[in-house]
């Protein structure tokens, strides 16, 4: 009796052995590395990317449907299946001395509802997708509608805010002014905050296409005339710059040209004019065929992460109070999702840093971008560009002109 129970110990063991990298292979489950765990959609409950497994401990977790634990526990859960079943499927054997502990007619009956389980995820997944689209289509169309409202620059309150700034405007800009523009607090509430005056710019996304629209609300009585609005009910300060609309992987045409050689293109709009500003006065000798975009955000200039990385001097405490490397998002960029679609003449691209944000994170930010962009045109020179130390371009040009 002691003997059979060892052995049923040893097999036990041997399943528990068998690595949850070999289990999802099996299952054909496909994840990305985020620092130091696999992420992804749950392959029995779906989502984006709720499901994590952690190779060097051994363990995985469902954040939507609670299941977590080692690779018996993962065999269990995807197999639809009990402890000792999971155990046979993982060894290739039944528990010592024991037969099959399924018949082929009940792993067929099994193997079927599996099909069906996979079926209906696949379905709802389709459906999910459908749904984002027409909500995305929905969005586009107000963003459309809102441009088609908008005013040219000259003589508005937007040509007031840009010469505010120090700004000049290009003839080609992609940028106009809508008088009354309603600001949300969050997305799809029913009331705005704020209705006002509001620089506006068309994002153009990775098709080419007319993508989405990226406001900037404007209250001239603001030293540097942007808006500083307050939400009535909790009174934090609402960000008085937004975009709508499909914003991954769009930029805003600042100036623009036929077969471009050089794409310069920065985050805020204050930003990549005030690099065109400075370099029209200096004669750069590639302005004549440079285009200058304003891409929104860090994250949009760099595109998805391929994983995150530690940074090297910031901290986070954790829930058992031990200090932890901050992660962020690291150089290596995810080419299966959208980015920065560059035109095909293109041979330099010229990345702006701001000097007032956290250099490591844009610096990968940066390098994902370059790096992206290397992906798509081999022989295109990418480099970065830095602002003063603590400053934006726009903060360095205001206090020269001043």
């Amino acid at each position: 009796m002691a003997e059979r129970s060892l052995d049923f110990a040893d097999w036990i063991a041997e399943a528990r052995a068998v690595s949850l990298g070999s289990v999802l292979e099996r299952h054909r489950v496909r994840l990305k590395r985020s620092g130091t765990e696999l992420v992804g959609p749950c392959p029995v409950c779906g989502g984006r990317d709720r499901f994590a497994v952690n190779l060097r401990k051994g363990v995985f977790v469902c954040r939507g449907s609670g299941e977590g634990g080692d690779s018996i526990a993962l065999t269990r859960y995807l197999e639809a299946c009990d402890f000792k079943l999971a155990c046979q499927i993982l060894t290739g054997r039944p528990p010592p001395g024991r037969e099959s502990l399924e018949t082929p007619e009940a792993q067929a009956e099994r193997q079927a509802q599996l099909a069906k389980r996979a079926a209906r995820e696949a379905k709802a997944t389709e459906e999910k997708a459908r749904d984002r689209e027409r909500w995305r289509e929905r969005e586009r169309r107000w963003c459309w509608d809102a441009w088609q409202r908008a005013v040219p620059v000259p003589n508005t309150p937007a040509e007031q805010y840009l010469r505010r700034r120090g700004l000049l405007l290009a003839p080609s800009a992609r940028l106009r002014c809508l008088l009354q523009h309603p600001l949300y607090a969050k997305q799809g509430d029913a009331q705005p905050v704020h209705v006002g005056p509001a620089l506006v710019g068309a994002i153009v996304g990775p098709t080419g296409k007319f993508s989405g629209l990226h406001a900037t609300w404007i209250d001239l009585a603001q030293p540097k005339g942007k808006a500083l609005i307050a939400d009535p009910e909790t009174g934090e300060l609402v960000p008085a710059k937004k975009v709508r609309g499909s914003a991954g992987g769009g930029h805003i045409a600042l100036v623009r040209c036929d077969d471009p050689l050089d794409v310069v293109v920065g985050e805020g709009i204050e930003t990549v004019l005030s690099a065109w500003r400075a370099l029209s006065a200096k004669g750069w000798p590639h302005l004549e065929r440079a285009v200058f975009w304003s891409a929104y955000s860090l994250d949009n200039i760099g595109g998805r992460a391929l994983h995150s990385v530690p940074h090297p001097t910031l901290t986070t405490i954790d829930r058992r109070g031990h200090a932890r490397r901050r992660m962020v998002k690291g150089p290596m960029p995810d080419l299966s999702a959208p980015g920065l679609v560059l035109p095909p003449t293109a041979q330099r691209l010229w990345l702006i840093g701001d000097g007032d944000s956290e250099r490591f994170a844009t610096e990968c930010a940066l390098e994902r971008g370059a790096r992206r962009a290397r992906a798509a045109n081999p022989n295109l020179e990418a480099r970065a560009v830095w602002a003063p130390e603590g400053e934006d371009l726009n903060d360095a040009l205001m206090e020269a002109a001043a």
